[in-house]
């Protein structure tokens, strides 16, 4: 079979050769001279060869070993391409990241099962290599190409079991893809395809699990509610029969208190109640089943951010109104030193920390009662409705660099800008004494949304309890960030701007460190499609295509002419330093 070259052109290097036979052909080629005596000259033997006639060409080894060496250099740059046989393919092996290939029917898990197919695959006939990719919420490919089980299973030391749920549809198609439609496919998991009939000849699904039954926290969380945090939990009994748990519920060093649930098939159960905000956390266990991962949860207390407020207004009776309202919000802090909101009627200059509210109520005589242009998406008009209202308001316009948020045709009754610092100027055009908008619910909804909004943007943490697998928002000041994981992995963020999104790859306590600053958030393992087991099975299905064919492949084979001009230059260095070959 002839190669396929690569790079043709590089034949032109051929032109060397005769190149090389002149330098030996012609490097014994003299111009006659006529001398008196050859009595005093030391080489005269030589002259010999020298001469216009033709005699029997006589080259040394040296120049076949040059010429042999030229011509695989040449051959090797060239790129050679030959049609090998191959009698197996490269493996992709999609594996199910999901907590539920934790569930252990008498202390086996189907994440241990897999694990043990994997091996004895590579023990009776390893694949020439093989990619892994993680099913979790998104597929993942892990490292390179490993091509003996010892690095297949380190490897797997990434194969965690944690995600809430497995895309091994989008995985199998990444696989297809890293795969060229040459590699077979190998997917473990522990249920069964959507389509039990797999008609691609290159992917076999393995499934590993049981029909087990399952008790499991389906919903779990802790808000503020007044002095004391809100709790709910949700119980789910995903069994084909009526079955009956124990859950125990600690809050801090408090000792556990705990409660009999009965449930009927696949029924579920919400239990809310009441903590004191004081409590650091409260600790919510299930008795030991098939799957532990999802029979225990951990609530942090919900942040309570809150807003210092300066009201500057002149007015006696639109202050009283403004703080009313403002302390039936809850958002607000109860000092007002070093304030982070400043409501006033001028817009004067207010602290480096500070946004403002401009009351604007001068000339405000003309009456709006609709419609109102609300931009529903910005954080200030969330659930404003304006029906029936009276706005009062002075026919202006836009200020240059203002965002109108409500407006009423052309004039604008709340608008927003931001600062070169990133502070927030609001503009609220309205005179309640010709308005209704006071006595209707947009009025608090107005101000939750001015507090709320204001939160937002203060550093530090969104929320304190999160699901697993969802990312936990964390407002930056700039400064270093450094995320520790529960299992005592630590992740740098040197530098940050804006918002970070953090991941949660696993369940537990975290800790950010900030400037000086550091916080905890709580991950939990809550997810009901995960924690239901009735629908996990042990079979195969599919099969890869009878490989026992060759087939031809391209294969560079540029390494074996590399070796043979490599050997040739060894053995023509070794004779040109021993004085050999010359002749």
């Amino acid at each position: 079979m002839i190669p396929f070259l690569t790079y043709p052109l590089v034949l032109i290097a051929l032109a060397t050769v005769p190149a090389l036979a002149a330098i030996y052909i012609l490097r014994n080629r003299f111009r006659r001279r006529q001398v008196s005596s050859l009595l005093l000259w030391h080489f005269h033997v030589q002259s010999k060869s020298g001469g216009a006639k033709v005699h029997r060409l006589q080259l040394p080894l040296l120049f076949f070993l040059e010429l042999l060496a030229l011509l695989l250099l040449v051959a090797a740059a060239t790129g050679p391409h030959w049609k090998l046989p191959q009698s197996t393919r490269p493996l992709i092996v999609v594996l199910d990241d999901s907590f539920s290939m934790r569930a252990a029917r008498d202390g086996v898990s189907a994440q241990t099962q897999s694990k043990e197919f994997l091996e004895k695959l590579f023990r009776h006939q390893p694949p020439p290599s093989t990619r892994l990719i993680l099913a979790g919420t998104e597929p993942r490919s892990l490292g390179s190409t490993p091509k003996s089980w010892r690095e297949v299973d380190e490897l797997l030391s990434q194969w965690k079991c944690w995600s809430p749920d497995a895309a091994i549809d989008s995985a199998i198609t990444l696989a297809a893809e890293l795969g060229k439609q040459q590699a077979n496919i190998l997917v473990l998991t522990d249920h069964k395809p959507a389509e039990e009939k797999i008609s691609n000849q290159r992917l076999e699904w393995h499934a590993f699990g049981w029909p087990l039954e399952n008790f499991a926290i389906v919903n779990a969380s802790r808000t503020a509610f007044g002095e004391q945090d809100r709790c709910l939990l949700e119980v789910a009994n995903f069994s084909s029969g009526a079955r009956s748990t124990k859950l125990l519920v600690q809050t801090g060093s408090n000792a556990p208190q705990g409660s009999a649930i009965l449930l009927g098939a696949y029924e579920s159960q919400r239990l809310v109640f009441n903590i004191p905000s004081a409590a650091p956390a409260l600790h919510a266990t299930l008795e030991a089943d098939s799957l532990a991962e999802d029979n225990e949860v951990q609530l942090l207390p919900p942040i309570r951010k809150r807003v210092r407020v300066q009201v500057a207004l002149t007015n006696e009776n639109l202050s009283a109104l403004v703080n009313r309202t403002l302390d039936a919000t809850g958002l607000r802090a109860a000092i007002s030193e070093n304030p982070e909101l400043v409501i006033h009627e001028t817009d004067s200059s207010v602290g480096s920390n500070a946004w403002s509210l401009v009351w604007s109520k001068f000339a405000a005589t003309n009456a709006y009662t609709g419609p109102f242009i609300v931009d529903n998406s910005h954080p200030l008009a969330a659930g404003i409705a304006l029906e029936g209202v009276i706005w009062a308001a002075a026919a202006l316009t836009n200020s240059p660099g203002d965002v109108p948020v409500i407006l009423a045709g052309n004039t604008p009754l709340l608008s927003a800008r931001e600062d070169a610092i990133g502070r927030r100027h609001l503009v609220l055009n309205l005179n309640p004494e010709l308005s209704t908008l006071q006595n209707t619910p947009d009025w608090p909804i107005l101000f939750w949304n001015i507090l709320s909004w204001r939160i937002s943007e203060m550093p530090g943490l969104k929320e304190s309890n999160a699901r697993l697998g969802a990312e936990v928002n964390l407002k930056t000041t700039g400064e270093s960030v450094t995320v520790t994981q529960p299992d005592g992995v630590k992740k740098s963020f040197p530098k940050t701007g804006g918002e970070l999104a953090l991941e949660t790859p696993l369940p537990g306590i975290y800790s950010v460190a900030m400037g000086a600053s550091t916080n905890n958030f709580s991950v939990n393992a809550i997810a009901a499609d995960e924690s239901d087991l009735s629908a996990c099975i042990s079979s195969q299905w599919g099969r890869w295509g009878d490989d026992t064919e060759r087939r031809l492949e391209d294969t560079s084979v540029v390494w074996i002419f590399g070796l043979l001009a490599l050997a040739l230059l060894t053995a023509h260095l070794y004779l040109v330093a021993a004085g050999k070959g010359t002749k």
